[in-house]
């Protein structure tokens, strides 16, 4: 059924009209051009038989149509090569057979054709022209089927592709949610044990997280101040757990009503300053991002303090996952680097 339906689609269909239209028409007018130009040396004059060179085309557009779309188009999307090769030998008998018997009978009663040409056709016998059949309909319809054939193949391809694409990226960020709620939910609790004020206000931030995780990521792009109202919500309850102990910021440049973005996209790098920066600091941690809009650009630059524990944990699945989607949302389009030295980590994240 997918096949019938993209058969009729009108991208294809005007393909199809216009080889129709320029073999059933064009090509004898061209010819009659050529004839007069040449033979005739008066190229006027082959208007003189544009009445029959129109009574002809319509029939030849009507034929060719039928044979194209009822016979030869279907055996070929099927890949039914024998069934092609009756459909040559069956289109020979039937062209020339139709040739002479209808076109002709229509011309011997169309009264606005000239009588030398009605007179002509009533003497007609039945021949079967092959070479030039073959040359000027057949192949080109024939051809004409198989890039059809071909460019449903490429445009079911690139279907199948962009869904295997979206059932991934889907994939991902279904990880990559209760990984999210797994790490805020750990943060409550540790201000839960020491009987913290700052425990309700953080439950409270946290359902506003979960609600625009539910609702609002979900959604293929979001507009960037929207995610990164998100995001300052993440970083306002990281500040409630660390309450003013650890120096954080978070700084946004340059961004409009007009950008957009994959949801949650940066996300886990901020994560992921906090969960191995200054969850796993003893000392003086900080945490400081910056995300920036130019004009050709997104930035995302991240730096945590290192921490002292040697034998801290490598990035988690967040991690892992933001780097597959960006590799499927943003092919040749990002860099990513990562630094670090003895003292912090840096992650400058640019898309474009």
């Amino acid at each position: 059924m997918q096949m019938r339906r993209a058969k009729w689609n009108w991208k294809y269909l005007r393909i199809e009209l216009f080889v129709l239209f320029f073999i059933s028409f064009l090509i004898s007018v061209i010819s009659d051009l050529e004839y007069s130009a040449y033979e005739q040396h008066d190229v006027s004059r082959f208007a003189e038989d544009l009445d029959y060179r129109l009574v002809c085309g319509v029939y030849s557009f009507i034929l060719y149509g039928l044979f194209y779309w009822l016979f030869l188009k279907p055996y070929v999307l099927r890949g039914k090569i024998w069934a092609v090769l009756l459909c040559l030998i069956g289109f020979v008998f039937v062209n020339q057979l139709a040739h002479h018997y209808v076109l002709n009978w229509i011309i011997r009663h169309s009264a606005f054709i000239s009588a030398d040409i009605r007179a002509r056709a009533s003497t007609t016998h039945l021949y079967f022209a092959v070479n030039y059949l073959f040359i000027s309909v057949f192949f080109p319809l024939l051809g004409l089927a198989f890039l059809i054939r071909t460019l449903q193949q490429s445009e079911a391809m690139k279907t199948l592709k962009e869904q295997q694409l979206f059932s991934e990226l889907n994939y991902l960020k279904a990880q990559l949610h209760p990984h999210f709620f797994f790490n805020t939910i750990n943060n409550i609790y540790s201000l839960a044990l020491q009987n913290s004020p700052m425990t309700a206000s953080m439950v409270a931030r946290l359902g506003e997280l979960m609600r625009y995780i539910l609702y609002e990521a979900n959604q293929s792009r979001v507009p960037l101040q929207q995610e990164i109202k998100f995001l300052g919500s993440y970083v306002e309850v990281e500040k409630m757990r660390y309450a003013g102990e650890k120096e954080i910021s978070f700084d946004v440049q340059g961004v409009d009503e007009s950008h957009q973005i994959e949801p949650l996209l940066l996300l886990p790098f901020i994560e992921n300053a906090f969960k191995h920066g200054l969850a796993e600091e003893t000392g003086e941690g900080f945490v400081r991002i910056v995300i920036c809009r130019t004009e050709q650009e997104l930035i995302l630059e991240v730096v945590n303090s290192k921490p002292t524990d040697v034998n801290r944990q490598e990035p988690g699945i967040g991690i892992e996952n933001v780097c597959k989607r960006l590799e499927l949302l943003y092919p040749d389009r990002y860099l990513l680097e990562v630094q670090e030295d003895e003292r912090q980590y840096r992650v400058h994240l640019t898309l474009s």
